[in-house]
């Protein structure tokens, strides 16, 4: 038997003497003394406030964290936007500054229905 067992064994025989033990009880004057003294720390029940209702557009504003948030994730989004039509090749020191110097042309791409990854093994 290990320890752990052990002392389980012993809680259990204090717990089973402790219920058959009569004055082990606690006497019902006690109990409702007890209570009315507990009873009397609790706090009062607060009346319910009636919250203005937000908009779902002001919901999400604040979700995101305010005008903070929200202009990041703007900014964010313009960045990668600005990235998928120039390209990763326009991050480059040479394709930066062909950007700014204006030598830079931009292609549609129709890539169909055929269009498709392969792998190769090899």
């Amino acid at each position: 038997m290990t320890d752990k067992d052990k002392m389980d064994g012993f809680l259990e025989d204090l717990f089973a003497e402790a219920q058959t033990d009569a004055d082990a009880q606690v006497s019902d004057d006690f109990m409702a003394r007890m209570l009315a003294e507990a009873e009397a720390y609790q706090p009062a029940a607060l009346e319910p406030v009636a919250t203005p209702q937000r908009s779902l557009s002001r919901a999400l504003f604040d979700t995101l964290g305010g005008w903070q948030g929200a202009s990041g994730l703007v900014a964010a989004t313009m960045a990668s936007v600005w990235v998928g039509f120039a390209g990763a090749e326009s991050l480059s020191i040479d394709g930066l500054q062909a950007v700014l110097s204006g030598d830079f042309e931009f292609y549609l791409l129709d890539v169909g229905t055929e269009f498709s990854f392969e792998l190769e093994e090899g």
